[in-house]
C-alpha cells in the first residue's frame, strides 16, 4: 500500500508540472529574442551578427545578457551563445558564410544572405536530417521560396530527388509537421523512475523544437509544450 501511495503521489507531482508549464515557458527565451541579442554583436567582418533560428524555437532561461562567440577563432558561421548564470549554451548557426559552405557558382552573390542547401543527395520520400543540409550564399533572384533556418526543414520529406549543392525550395518539400494543428498529440513528461502521459490537441502547427500551444484533452487547460517528435510533446519543467 505504501508503494501505491507513493506512485500516486508521483504521478500527482508530475501532472502538476505539466499543467504549470505555460507560467513556466514564459521564463524561456526563444528564437526571436536570442536573435535580437545578437545584433548588439559585430562580426569580425565589421557586420552585425544575425543568427539563424526559428523565432518559434525555445531555450533555457537566462538571468542575463547571453554571450556571443565564434565557435572557432575568429569564424563566425558557427556561434556559441551561452548563459553563464545557468550554465547552458548553444551552438548555431550564422549568416556569415563559411569554407565549408556549398560554394554555388552563381555569378555575384548577396552580401550576408545565407540560404539553406542540400548537402548530401536526398532521395524522393526521405525524411531530412541535418547531416543533409548545409548552408551557402544565394543570388537575390534565388531567395524566393528558400529557407535560412534547418529547424524549418528538419523532419520534413523530399518530394523528389534533390542533388548536393541545390538551393532547398517550399516546393522541394511535402507540407507536414511533426504535429499539426488540430492533430491529436501526446504530451509525455519523465524521469528516471516513471513517465506521465497525457492526451492534447495540438492548437497549432510546429517543427521540432518549436514552442506550440495544445489543449489537454482532459482537463480543457491550454499547455505551452516542446515539439520532440511525430505526433509527440514534451511540458516545459524544470525551468
Amino acid at each position: 500500500m505504501t508503494k501505491y501511495c507513493h506512485v500516486i503521489a508521483m504521478l500527482t507531482l508530475m501532472l502538476v508540472s505539466i499543467s504549470s508549464s505555460v507560467a513556466r515557458a514564459e521564463n524561456r527565451i526563444d528564437g526571436y529574442e536570442l536573435k535580437e541579442q545578437a545584433k548588439d554583436i559585430i562580426t569580425s567582418s565589421g557586420a552585425p551578427l544575425e543568427i539563424l533560428v526559428s523565432d518559434r524555437r525555445v531555450f533555457f532561461p537566462c538571468s542575463e545578457a547571453l554571450e556571443f562567440s565564434p565557435r572557432k577563432g575568429d569564424d563566425w558561421s558557427t556561434v556559441e551563445v551561452a548563459c553563464r548564470s545557468h550554465n547552458w549554451s548553444a551552438t548555431l548557426r550564422s549568416t556569415v558564410s563559411s569554407n565549408n559552405s556549398v560554394d554555388l557558382n552563381t555569378g555575384s552573390l548577396s552580401e550576408n544572405t545565407a540560404v539553406v542547401t542540400v548537402g548530401q543527395n536526398i532521395t524522393k520520400g526521405q525524411v531530412i536530417e541535418q547531416k543533409h543540409l548545409a548552408y551557402a550564399q544565394g543570388q537575390s533572384k534565388d531567395l524566393h521560396g528558400s529557407f535560412r533556418d534547418f529547424t524549418e526543414i528538419i523532419g520534413r520529406k523530399a518530394k523528389f530527388n534533390l542533388a548536393r549543392g541545390a538551393i532547398l525550395k517550399a516546393r522541394h518539400l511535402e507540407l507536414s509537421f511533426p504535429v499539426e494543428k488540430g492533430q491529436a498529440v501526446l504530451i509525455s513528461s519523465n524521469n528516471s523512475k516513471i513517465t506521465v502521459s497525457a492526451n492534447a490537441i495540438a492548437l497549432e502547427d510546429g517543427q521540432i523544437g518549436d514552442m506550440v500551444k495544445v489543449e489537454n484533452s482532459r482537463s480543457g487547460k491550454i499547455l505551452n509544450v516542446i515539439v520532440t517528435g511525430e505526433k509527440k510533446v514534451s511540458p516545459i519543467t524544470n525551468m
